[in-house]
């Protein structure tokens, strides 16, 4: 087994390994064990194909904060050739653990160097995440010298990001900046504007601050009609003022937010809940650009559970509405709601029903793999044509019959894979999807969805970087991850990655990962969880995303953290 050799790393990195061990001479000699047991399971897991085996690897090494380690995970993050369809998801990984473990000032020169040797929309992540130490722990001003100036908007994103993600930062010189100087092309104005909403929102809490008061005046006033945003970004902006400032409505002009900010000190509290026509097994929204995203996993085929059902007896067939009319939860035809995915296409059908032909839309599914239905291959206005199509195609999806060692009560599209389904519907567009970076794509950042509406019942079991390997001998090994059904060992066994439910904590990769792809987006998220749906990890989803989460069946949905 070939080992790595440290030598040429450590030459590779001489002037910035050697300020660590200026800098900290004692940190090399903490805990020598640990970092050898943690380098030679390294060695072990990156010579296997699984990129789960290698995250595993690389964590464990990023975990022993040695100093040794940088280079060899610098060197993984220039050079990665992880097998799968999506190479560059091993950089993100790469830099949410750079980020992560190596957050002390010895690591900042060695951090920057990385930084400055990979510019490629592909590395926004990791000057989101390098910057963001060098803030905390080195020289703040000069992050916001790049956040203020910097002529590349990704770049300057990714430092107002960083800045934002700090305890107690500038906001006042961050955002008023940024307002005076504000980037031309909608795909800039979108980076830009995505991370001062970050920023600002991460502080909301210092709203009665004069400092926090001087910046949202600035943010404010984006919306005025001389500066001409898209509508898209007016009710980006709108969303985060409603929060901020304890809103009931939504507006979409700045004299009224600046009337309700000069009324004064703003109470602590709930706001109130939005009005808006919108919504999703009862969760209202708003938004106008909304994506679907239903879990179709052959476990949608169980019976549903009868707290899913109104309460007291049900009636027949209701009388059929006209075509084209709005319907609420009280039209559900429950004689004809048997299944899980009974349950979910009819409820899709009154959410549907209740857009407006201004809204767009877009639905995703995920099973094993994931998709857009063939009637809304991307965003689509939502037009009566449009949603009648896309109701026919639902109405014509019909589960297949029992399979009596995996699917055990129907088949519909296989196990769960809804990292997936996720990572496609942050890459919407109106003609299809990105195929790469869509966190930083300029169509996904322009003609994206602003709304993410997911339902799942179960845990995610599978992602799109299964690989063929040879069993190692570690873990259970199971026929089908969704129902856990045991097997015998093989010489070879299919490996998922590392975006799969793997216990506690709650898929962490997952959750890293929707907030990597919302850095710049600020989509808002709610999740619905049907039976054996894991509501800790749909809550946190929810939370990134500043929208509820609901568990069919409960009385009423759970509002996001700090709401």
């Amino acid at each position: 087994m070939r080992k790595i050799d440290v030598a040429p790393l450590v030459r590779a990195w001489l002037l910035p390994l050697a300020w660590i061990l200026c800098a900290a001479p004692l940190a090399l000699a903490q805990d020598s064990r640990g970092y050898q047991e943690a380098l030679d399971r390294y060695n072990e897991t990156i010579q296997r194909l699984p990129l789960q085996h290698h995250t595993e690897g690389r964590e464990k090494l990023a975990k022993t904060r040695n100093p040794l380690a940088l280079p060899i995970l610098a060197k993984d993050y220039t050079e990665t050739k992880d097998p799968g369809r999506f190479p560059e998801y091993a950089r993100y990984m790469l830099a949410t653990l750079l980020g992560r473990y190596f957050d002390r000032a010895e690591f900042v020169e060695p951090l920057k160097a990385l930084r400055l040797s990979n510019k490629k929309p592909v590395d926004t992540w990791l000057w989101v995440q390098t910057l963001k130490v060098e803030a905390d722990r080195a020289d703040a001003a000069a992050v916001m010298t790049i956040a203020t100036g910097e002529k590349n908007a990704l770049h300057r994103a990714a430092a107002i990001a960083a800045l934002g993600a700090t305890r107690n930062p500038d906001l006042k010189t961050l955002v008023v900046a940024n307002c005076a100087s504000f980037p031309k092309k909608d795909e800039d104005r979108m980076a830009v504007l995505g991370a001062m909403s970050g920023a600002l929102f991460a502080s909301k809490d210092r709203v009665n601050d004069p400092e926090y008061r001087a910046a949202l005046t600035a943010y404010i006033g984006l919306l005025a009609d001389e500066v001409g945003l898209s509508h898209t970004a007016k009710v980006q902006i709108a969303r985060h003022l409603q929060i901020i400032l304890k809103s009931n409505q939504l507006y979409v002009n700045p004299d009224a937010w600046l009337e309700l900010l000069a009324r004064g000190e703003v109470k602590r509290g709930s706001s109130s809940p939005s009005s808006a026509a919108p919504r999703f097994f009862g969760i209202e929204t708003d938004g106008e650009r909304l994506c679907y995203v239903v879990d179709m996993s052959d476990s949608m085929c169980k019976k549903i559970e009868p707290s899913a059902k109104p309460s007291g007896p049900l009636s027949g067939p209701k009388e059929k509405k006209k075509k084209g009319a709005i319907l609420d939860e009280s039209d559900i035809p429950w004689h004809r709601v048997d299944t899980r995915w009974d349950l979910a296409r009819e409820n899709l059908r009154v959410s549907l029903s209740r857009l407006t032909p201004d809204k767009q839309f877009c639905i995703v599914w995920f099973g094993s793999q994931a998709g857009t239905l063939e009637s809304c291959p991307g965003m689509l206005k939502a037009t009566r044509a449009n949603i009648d199509k896309v109701m026919d195609e639902l109405d014509a999806i019909q589960p297949g019959p029992p399979d009596s060692r995996t699917s055990l009560d129907g088949k519909l599209r296989g196990e769960t894979n809804m990292h997936a389904g996720l990572k496609l519907a942050f890459a919407l567009t109106s003609r299809g999807f990105a195929q790469t970076e869509a966190y930083v794509d300029a169509d996904a950042l322009t003609q994206g969805c602003d709304t993410i509406l997911m339902l799942s019942d179960g845990a995610p079991s599978v992602d799109d970087f299964t690989v063929t390997d040879k069993d190692y001998g570690e873990g259970d090994v199971v026929v089908d991850q969704e129902y856990k059904v045991k097997a015998e060992r093989t010489a070879t066994l299919n490996y998922p990655g590392p975006f799969i439910f793997t216990g506690i904590p709650e898929c962490p990769w997952i959750v890293d990962d929707v907030r990597r792809m919302n850095a710049f987006r600020r989509i808002r998220i709610h999740c619905v969880g049907l039976g054996e749906a894991n509501m800790t990890l749909l809550k946190e989803l929810a939370n990134i995303g500043q929208g509820q989460s609901f568990a069919v069946g409960q009385r009423k949905a759970e509002p996001p953290a700090g709401k």
